[in-house]
């Protein structure tokens, strides 16, 4: 029996590029045109139906204030629900990756933030020190002091698009995929 070791090893690439094809694209069909990257429209129409804007927009305004927004941020982090981040759980943010929504922040940050000193940053302590990260303004296009979902998507999907390329690709749908699967930042 002859082994084609070509045709061999180009089969175990093709499977191992199915198998490594992130959960986002293959759970929850975001990649309606299955060519393995998100464009913009795809990731909203995705991002939309998880219906994570509405869990944020906690007054059903069709607006996110500052206090949601920053509230939002929080209770993804806040893992236990304790209504305090302690030092494992803004580890998660600041854990030498850039993090998704750390912008810089560092558990020196974090510890400034803490201004009882008790090595829990709560929320109200979170909401002073993220908000001068300024994610929000940032994000807030038409400049009304809150984020309508046109914005809020818009800026998440900025965050993803790390090469700014317009479309997201490997390694940055892994990145979607880990924080929409259970336990994930996004999951609702």
């Amino acid at each position: 029996m002859i082994i084609d070791i070509k045709k061999l090893m180009g089969s175990a690439a093709i499977i191992a590029a199915l198998a490594a094809t992130p959960a986002v694209a293959q759970e929850a069909d975001w990649d309606v045109d299955g060519d393995s990257m998100l464009s913009a429209e795809e990731f909203a129409d995705g991002f939309r139906e998880r219906a994570i804007f509405s869990n944020w927009d906690q007054d059903s305004d069709g607006l996110i204030s500052d206090n949601e927004f920053t509230g939002g941020v929080y209770n993804s982090y806040d893992l236990d629900d304790s209504d305090g981040l302690d030092e494992a759980e803004y580890g998660v943010v600041d854990d030498g990756a850039p993090g998704y929504w750390n912008a810089g922040v560092t558990s020196a940050d974090y510890e400034a933030w803490d201004i009882d000193g008790d090595g829990v940053v709560l929320s109200n302590e979170f909401a002073d020190g993220f908000s001068e990260v300024g994610l929000l303004g940032e994000w807030d296009v038409d400049r009304d002091g809150a984020l309508n979902e046109e914005e809020f998507t818009t800026g998440v999907y900025d965050r993803y698009d790390e090469d700014d390329t317009g479309i997201i690709e490997e390694p940055e749908l892994t990145d979607i995929g880990d924080d929409m699967g259970d336990e994930g930042f996004w999951d609702v």
